[in-house]
């Protein structure tokens, strides 16, 4: 448990519970129903609580629960970038990435429903006219590679992984992991069959392409 959110007065807890308990209800009826078509009755309803106490805590109604949970979504994939890579762990570099790939796809299988959800709405709303909604998704994606890019320059700086731009790493490390999520959802052909399946396999099918590429291993 978060300690900081044990510290805070009761009221507070209880708040912070209550909007944690709309959210949930708001995924899981985005999930079944789609964005478009989820109301926010039925979200009021799933979460057990009455439309107006929903618009109390989300006066901007469906748009501001959806990049609430967006925010939701980057701060778990922040914290997992933090655990993976927490130097206090004293382990190799190539280690932390792969339990990073792990740990993200774990989370995304758990979510599957969600990241398709948040991958539709950050399309619609890059084609949209709605700025400040643009700069927020933009803002996130934003939050998460410069939460990757710290460990990779330090990796750098250790010596063990060469000199690059970290951000522009961390950029394509997310994309090819985006990429296998993304290969996940589709429906199972035999093509797809073949590729790795578990997050473990993933990880180490990601780790394996970041740190050793495409080439032939060099024979001794």
């Amino acid at each position: 448990m978060d300690t900081s959110f044990v510290t805070l007065p009761r009221r507070e807890r209880e708040r912070l519970a209550r909007r944690g308990e709309m959210l949930q209800a708001a995924q899981e009826v985005f999930a079944e129903k789609g964005y478009n078509t989820a109301t926010l009755e039925e979200v009021a309803a799933r979460a057990e609580y009455g439309k107006g106490t929903l618009y109390n805590y989300f006066p901007g109604g469906k748009q501001e629960i959806l990049l609430a949970l967006v925010e939701r979504f980057h701060d778990e994939l922040c914290a997992i970038i933090d655990r993976s890579f927490d130097e206090s762990n004293n382990q190799p570099f190539r280690t932390s990435l792969s339990a990073f790939f792990g740990g993200t796809f774990s989370f995304f299988l758990e979510r599957t429903e969600l990241f398709v959800t948040l991958l539709r709405e950050a399309y619609r709303i890059s084609l949209s006219d709605d700025s400040e909604s643009r700069q927020f998704f933009s803002d996130q994606r934003e939050r998460a590679l410069d939460a990757l890019a710290t460990p990779l320059k330090a990796a750098m700086e250790r010596g063990e992984i060469r000199e690059s731009a970290s951000h522009l790493m961390a950029h394509m490390i997310l994309v090819n992991l985006n990429g296998a999520q993304m290969r996940a959802c589709m429906p199972k052909s035999e093509a797809i069959r073949s590729l790795p399946q578990s997050a473990s396999e993933m990880a180490d099918f990601l780790t394996d392409l970041v740190m050793d590429g495409l080439g032939q291993p060099e024979l001794n």
